[in-house]
């Protein structure tokens, strides 16, 4: 089997079209169609069914897609044995939003200098998501808050900072008389949140509840109402004039979620290099 192949069917799978595969590729949208038409000649099962323009994998396809990603990367760790260690190939790497502000542009950096020949892709999304994804194969290790729950046996959590939680207040002299905008209590973070602020007041007048931290900020620096939040580190940047009081003892830990296979993978040691260049916020 072609490796070549399998890494066009992923592209196209990850893409959700053949077009915008071309183009991530560098090939013609009729090269790839010939590729996967090969792929599916041989293993003798129909791997894409079409919708208009649009992509999707077939139940068979789908049955495989862990094995066939765990066929790339062992050919890229082969490749990068052979090479001396040089890293190449595609990366993905899943963040919260607040972790993708924080951090992406720094790793950017370092991966752009200390491995070039890596293709690093960020995929938003929540904790729990993230984690989904990670089970599934469809990213490689993700920047989350520190699961709440016990870890299957294939992941590992590694912390890399933590957070202070506090209060934000927006900079006007009645803001303790405003209402909360809640971090979400169902967020692994915004659980930590609401403990914190129902410990101090049990019951809180909740104007709004979000998984969105910085919105939340910009709200609170908007003087709409006060949040108990993590210290992020880009917080100052969404809620430049509004006032945070760290709570003694209360953090969010952000950290590395990956799969136990691969705790000693070069790729997880470039992106903890990475994010620790200039330390936590």
């Amino acid at each position: 089997m072609d490796t070549r192949f399998v890494a066009s069917l992923l592209a196209i799978i990850e893409e959700g079209s053949i077009a915008a595969a071309a183009r991530r590729s560098g090939v013609t949208a009729s090269a790839l169609s010939q590729r996967i038409s090969a792929l599916e000649a041989e293993l003798g099962v129909t791997l894409l069914q079409r919708e208009g323009r649009m992509v999707q994998p077939t139940h068979a396809c789908r049955s495989v897609l862990p094995r066939l990603r765990a066929m790339l990367r062992l050919e890229q760790d082969l490749r990068a044995d052979l090479r001396g260690q040089r890293l190449a190939g595609p990366l993905r790497v899943g963040a919260i939003s607040t972790a993708l502000g924080d951090w992406a542009a720094q790793l950017l950096r370092h991966l752009h200098h200390a491995a070039p020949d890596v293709d690093l892709r960020f995929v938003p999304g929540t904790s729990p998501g993230l984690m989904a994804l990670l089970e599934a194969e469809e990213i490689d290790l993700a920047l989350v808050v520190e699961p709440p729950l016990s870890l299957p046996k294939s992941l590992r959590f590694q912390q890399m900072f933590q957070e202070p939680v506090g209060l934000l207040r927006p900079a006007l002299d009645s803001a303790s008389t405003l209402p909360y905008l809640v971090y979400s209590r169902e967020a692994w973070g915004g659980a930590i949140c609401w403990s914190a602020l129902t410990a101090r007041e049990p019951n809180p007048s909740v104007l709004v509840e979000m998984d969105a931290l910085e919105a939340l900020a910009q709200m609170v620096e908007d003087g709409v109402g006060q949040a108990v939040l993590p210290a992020w580190r880009s917080l100052a940047r969404h809620a430049p004039a509004a006032r945070f009081t760290a709570w003694p003892g209360v953090y969010r830990s952000i950290g590395l979620l990956h799969r136990l296979r691969d705790q000693d993978s070069p790729f997880l040691t470039l992106v903890r290099e990475g994010i620790g260049q200039e330390g936590g916020p």
